[in-house]
């Protein structure tokens, strides 16, 4: 079996083959086939026509080939039957596949993109696979989605992510507002139970005036009993003041165990901290991008690369600088520590590996045994990570 053969361009019409309207080819001869089957030449007939209803006769064909005098039908030989002239061909498509089975030029072509889309998706799963591998706590918005390479310029930090400054205040020194409502920080220290109830109104009342006393004292009342909470946590520890920068997290942050103001405190975890502090809260610069850790996977490892890394440094006057690195890999660890919940404060601390230990703590505004809650800002509370 193979191809059916071309005549000039047109294929060999063999016994059997269809025309136009649906009838099918008789051959006259017996000695001559191809594949099996026999050869039509002009002047062989058809079944009858669906079309018409009657018997058609092939009357054109390829004259430069004959058999035993006779030229043979190809492709568009035209049939003539009872329907208009020209409308009743042949059938036979040179190069047609007449063997067993499907075209192995079809087989081959669908194997062959079979193989090439294989191969792309192997690709794919390879990139996808070393994004995985790459994936950064950190990097410059600059670099584009797909790329985690560390930069060799100078940019500003806010290339990287939200940065807050932080400033260890007194523990007897009250909080100050920032520009982001934070309750527990800015209530009075009063207890709940001393902050007077609004008068009772009547239901009328309140249908004309609406309810705001009562939500302003329960709003009073929360904001109060964060701000216990809050004393309760962070007793004997100094207050982290917003002094720069955007709040990572709502609520009120301490450390505990640090040295006098003056010494400075590089961020991340195990760092010693004294008077300053540097935060640092991964995210996503450029929309779609997926080379970031993610926080379940950040979770659970131990160090975590990234493409930038801060230092505090002494200016010429003696003041304590922050300073950015690139990092390229090999260089890039950094550590990774969670804070804890502590059920007994109803806060969440972390407190470093080397001597001398200083703790974090973090108190949200409201807090229970699973997560933590909105402070009053539009943005809801996060889990501190690491950095």
């Amino acid at each position: 079996m193979g191809y059916r053969t071309d005549n000039f361009g047109r294929g060999q019409a063999l016994e059997n083959d269809k025309t136009t309207t649906g009838a099918r080819c008789i051959a006259s001869i017996t000695d001559s086939t191809e594949f099996g089957r026999r050869i039509l030449r002009v002047g062989d007939k058809t079944t009858p026509c669906p079309k018409c209803g009657r018997k058609g006769v092939i009357v054109s064909g390829e004259e430069r080939v004959t058999f035993h005098g006779v030229p043979v039908a190809v492709h568009g030989s035209k049939v003539h039957c009872d329907c208009p002239p020209g409308s009743n061909r042949v059938i036979a498509p040179a190069g047609q596949w007449l063997g067993r089975g499907r075209d192995p030029v079809d087989v081959a072509r669908e194997q062959h993109a079979a193989r090439l889309a294989a191969e792309k998706q192997a690709e794919e799963n390879r990139r996808e696979e070393e994004r995985e591998r790459n994936r950064v706590f950190a990097k410059s918005c600059l670099r584009g989605d797909g790329c985690n390479d560390a930069g060799d310029e100078r940019e500003p930090h806010t290339n990287f992510a939200d940065m807050a400054f932080f400033l260890a205040m007194p523990a007897s020194d009250p909080a100050t507002d920032s520009d982001t409502p934070q309750h527990a920080q800015t209530a009075r220290k009063k207890k709940p139970e001393d902050i007077p109830r609004p008068k009772k109104r009547s239901a009328l009342y309140r249908w004309w005036n609406g309810n705001q006393e009562e939500m302003d004292y329960q709003a009073a009342v929360a904001a109060a009993t964060a701000a216990t909470r809050a004393q309760t946590a962070t007793a004997g520890a100094s207050l982290l003041e917003l002094i720069s920068g955007r709040a990572l997290t709502y609520g009120t942050w301490a450390v505990r165990g640090a040295a006098g103001l003056g010494e400075i405190a590089a961020a991340g975890a195990g760092a010693p901290v004294a008077g300053l502090l540097v935060g640092m809260m991964p995210g996503r610069l450029n929309d779609g991008e997926q080379d970031f850790i993610d926080r379940m996977r950040l979770a659970q490892m131990r160090e975590a690369p990234s493409r930038v890394r801060y230092t505090w440094e002494n200016d010429s006057r003696g003041n304590p600088v922050p300073h950015g690195w690139h990092t390229p890999p090999g260089r890039d660890s950094v550590r990774v520590r969670k804070m804890e919940y502590d059920s007994r404060v109803q806060a969440y601390t972390f407190t470093t590996e080397e001597e001398p230990r200083v703790t974090i703590v973090w108190t949200p505004d409201r807090t229970d045994e699973k997560t933590p809650l909105n402070t009053g800002s539009a943005a809801g509370a996060t889990e501190p990570g690491c950095c």
